[in-house]
């Protein structure tokens, strides 16, 4: 349970943020192709890339459009074979120095969240990992229905650390690798269900409710359904909040 995900490096809006760089990067080869003395901005390239698309999509761009804006300089009449030398030295370097930034961000990212991740007491993810993990399970996945439950569970009032423990044991055992839970508050524990139908997202959920009130009666759940119920987390929660049963 609670695996990293695949994609999350990714920056937010890595859609958005490739076609702005394609629309860059467009005119700044047609600069270079009309004005072969702005050769130099090719360096911008990779450098933009890395810093805008991360390390794996940045990379893809960096190589790729070096590449054509190299070709794009060496095709274009009145460029010496000296200065596409140099030229082609400088994007090399450029993007060798930002890969090399683009690892170093991400790794510190990573430390990051770690810090931020687990609860002391329960094991889970801290709510401050809510919202991010919240964001790379709402990106469309092939294949996969694009839904997330969110269901909040309630223990009943003057739970102290042994039940919340217990309870999060419970939800560790009932749910799957896929699903991602966390400590939401003082009573409140938090599971995000994501690519299940709503029949499929109520049956998991009445297995964790049954399961924590054989031990712990009187907890509550509520479940709350993107994109369905509401499109943003804070939305949610207030529906799962309304809809706490027990």
């Amino acid at each position: 349970m609670n695996k990293p995900l695949p994609w999350a490096d990714d920056t937010p809006r890595l859609s958005l943020w490739c076609a702005v760089l394609f629309c860059c990067f467009g005119a700044v080869l047609s600069a270079v192709y009309l004005r072969p003395q702005l050769a130099g901005l090719l360096c911008v390239l990779p450098v933009a890339s890395y810093l805008m698309l991360g390390v794996q999509m940045g990379m893809v761009y960096s190589v790729g459009w070096s590449v054509i804006g190299l070709a794009v300089a060496w095709l274009r009449q009145g460029n010496p074979a000296e200065t596409l030398l140099g030229v082609g030295a400088a994007v090399l370097a450029a993007g060798a120095l930002g890969h090399l930034f683009a690892l170093r961000r991400a790794a510190l990212m990573a430390a990051l969240r770690r810090t931020a991740s687990p609860d002391p007491l329960t094991g889970l993810h801290n709510h401050l990992y809510l919202e991010s993990i919240f964001g790379q399970l709402t990106r469309s996945q092939r294949g996969k229905p694009p839904t997330v439950s969110l269901m909040l569970v309630a223990l009943a009032p003057g739970a102290g650390d042994a039940q919340l423990v217990q309870a999060a044991r419970q939800i560790e055992e009932i749910c799957r690798p896929s699903d991602w839970a966390f400590r939401f508050g003082d009573d409140r524990l938090c599971v995000l269900v994501p690519w299940v139908t709503q029949v499929q997202g109520q049956q998991i959920a009445d297995r964790l409710l049954a399961g924590i009130n054989a031990q712990q009666p009187h907890t509550r759940l509520g479940v709350a359904r993107w994109p369905d119920d509401a499109p943003a987390l804070s939305a949610l929660h207030k529906i799962a909040e309304r809809n706490l049963r027990g």
